[in-house]
């Protein structure tokens, strides 16, 4: 038999009423010896509870009287008198006995109140900004966000917290373990006045940059990047926009909930940041594609441990011993755009970021060259590039894309070694080139050592023949 959530409801609204009435009858049942068909009446007609006199009986079993000492009943001629003198024992005891209440309490959980508040200001927030039918409003373009004044939002300062983000991990990876603090300090450092003047860019970032730091402190916990960062972030906040604004609330969120609870938390917040954005910005905007590409390559994909892989040339590892073993080992040697779930089709998200960068271009404004040059062709380059490669599995569009950024911004690289956006977008397509350059060695490498194989299977039959 299937039970509905309306009959355990009633199952558990009864089990509570029987819990409540307990005491009472205990005094009335068990300790004055009341008959049970009077019990049952007082119960049902003060208490509003319904209970047979079997069920009484069953559920309250009367012990030996030479053993118990329950007292011996005393028959009345008239059950009313009776009765009342029941009812007025009750009022005599009835601050004696801790009744419960009839209705259950559903006390208000405090374990996810910071993640609710959290998604209560990413709402407000993005509301405050996007007005519509106001002038002073932000609005959206296809390389990214105009401000209320008309003045396009740049990302340089998001883009200098990636490049310090990058050289710590790279640090890390190399276990130099006190540069990584050195570059750490410096971001800290570095991040005076950066929540002076809130942009969009700030709820999309910043989940990021907590899962960033996050893994940081998984590889180095003494580092303590989440609760350095984010603490000077948090004080800049309480001083500029008080306590209880929502930027203080998002960053109460981030540092304070707990470690079980961390990466669904920032899931939840980048989830709800997507969400808003959804539904008051267009999404023929290259940030927003971005921001749901990153979402894309940390949430859409089962996390897996990195499998050391042994040369193609050695033994074959045994078999995982372990169903959770074998699948994580699966999907560590898949493709990245072949983990991904039905929660983001990359089909769709290229083919907007397909017709972002066709509409981004304007043959009237400015010239094909001029365009190619511009800090926008390679932005939008780069992000195409990001997401065609390690999202979308379009390994061969992405690498004709990383071409081209690099024929395009080695020379600038070259007069001027700064770290910019150009910069960036030239290390990402260069990680594609080289992505794809060992992908093709190893393919040249197995089909030779499968060419190998197969003259030696026939050397082999040719000596035994």
């Amino acid at each position: 038999m299937s039970l509905s959530k309306g009959h355990i409801q009633e199952a558990l609204d009864a089990d509570a009423k029987l819990k409540s009435v307990t005491p009472i009858i205990q005094t009335l049942y068990i300790d004055d010896n009341v008959p049970a068909w009077l019990v049952s009446s007082i119960l049902e007609q003060y208490f509003n509870f319904d209970i047979s006199q079997g069920c009484l009986r069953k559920r309250f079993v009367k012990k030996n009287i030479n053993s118990a000492g329950v007292k011996k009943r005393t028959r009345t001629k008239n059950p009313e008198e009776r009765r009342e003198e029941v009812i007025l024992s009750i009022l005599k005891s009835i601050r004696s006995i801790r009744f419960t209440p009839l209705l259950r309490s559903h006390p208000r959980l405090q374990r996810y109140r910071l993640q609710e508040k959290a998604i209560y200001s990413i709402s407000q927030l993005l509301g405050s900004m996007f007005i519509q039918g106001s002038n002073k409003t932000w609005k959206s373009s296809p390389v990214g966000f105009v401000r209320p004044d008309g003045t396009e939002l740049s990302p340089d300062k998001w883009r200098a917290i990636e490049a310090y983000c990058d050289s710590v991990s790279t640090m890390l990876r190399c276990n130099q373990i006190k540069a990584a603090q050195l570059l750490l300090n410096h971001l800290i450092h570095d991040l005076e006045g950066f929540i002076d003047q809130m942009d969009p860019l700030f709820l999309g970032r910043i989940w990021k940059l907590a899962m960033l730091l996050h893994g940081f402190d998984r590889r180095a916990p003494h580092l303590q990047a989440v609760s350095t960062v984010f603490r000077r972030m948090r004080n800049d906040s309480y001083t500029i926009y008080g306590p209880e604004s929502p930027v203080a609330d998002i960053l109460d969120c981030i540092m304070g909930v707990e470690e079980t609870d961390f990466r669904i938390t920032i899931r939840i917040g980048f989830q709800e940041t997507l969400k808003s954005f959804d539904d008051k910005v267009s999404d023929e905007n290259i940030m927003t594609l971005s921001l749901w590409s990153t979402y894309a390559q940390y949430f859409c994909k089962p996390y897996v441990k990195p499998v050391k892989r042994k040369p193609l040339s050695s033994s074959p590892a045994p078999p995982p011993k372990t169903l959770p073993k074998a699948k994580r080992k699966s999907a560590s040697e898949s493709p990245p755009y072949e983990r991904l779930k039905d929660s983001i089709r990359s089909d769709i998200l290229l083919m907007k970021l397909k017709q972002v960068r066709a509409g981004c271009f304007n043959s009237e404004r400015i010239s094909s060259e001029q365009w190619r040059q511009s800090d926008a062709c390679v932005r939008v380059s780069h992000y195409f590039a990001y997401t065609a490669f390690w999202v979308c599995g379009k390994t061969d569009e992405a690498a004709d894309m990383a071409r081209d950024i690099i024929q395009q911004s080695q020379p600038i690289m070259a007069a001027h070694p700064v770290w910019s956006g150009r910069a960036m977008a030239f290390t990402v397509a260069s990680r594609i080139r080289a992505a794809n350059y060992r992908h093709w060695l190893a393919e040249n490498r197995r089909q030779h050592l499968s060419h190998q194989s197969d003259w030696a299977v026939l050397d082999t039959l040719f000596v035994e023949t």
